[in-house]
């Protein structure tokens, strides 16, 4: 089964990510969403990793990460989600 991260039932949203990061999967593939705080005076930044199935994020080597960084607002958040999106059915 695809989950549609953009139907409202499946989307995170900026307040949860305030507080706790976002975590799923979807066709092989494991994500994880989360809020960095910036250096003080910059901004904060949503930070997005990939990782291939089956483990968790903590038992996953960091070789086998990928991390893209998205600015912290809605306009970031719906750019990670289309990202996600866009890897579903492509070959890990």
């Amino acid at each position: 089964m695809s989950v549609d991260l953009r139907d409202p039932l499946y989307r995170p949203n900026i307040a949860y990510l305030k507080k706790e990061a976002y975590s799923g999967s979807m066709e092989g593939l494991r994500f994880r969403l989360k809020r960095e705080a910036g250096e003080e005076g910059e901004a904060d930044s949503l930070s997005l990793v990939i990782w291939p199935e089956p483990y968790c994020f903590e038992k996953t080597a960091d070789e086998e990460k990928h991390s893209r960084s998205y600015s912290f607002d809605e306009e970031g958040l719906e750019a990670a989600i289309s990202y996600l999106m866009s890897l579903q059915g492509d070959e890990k």
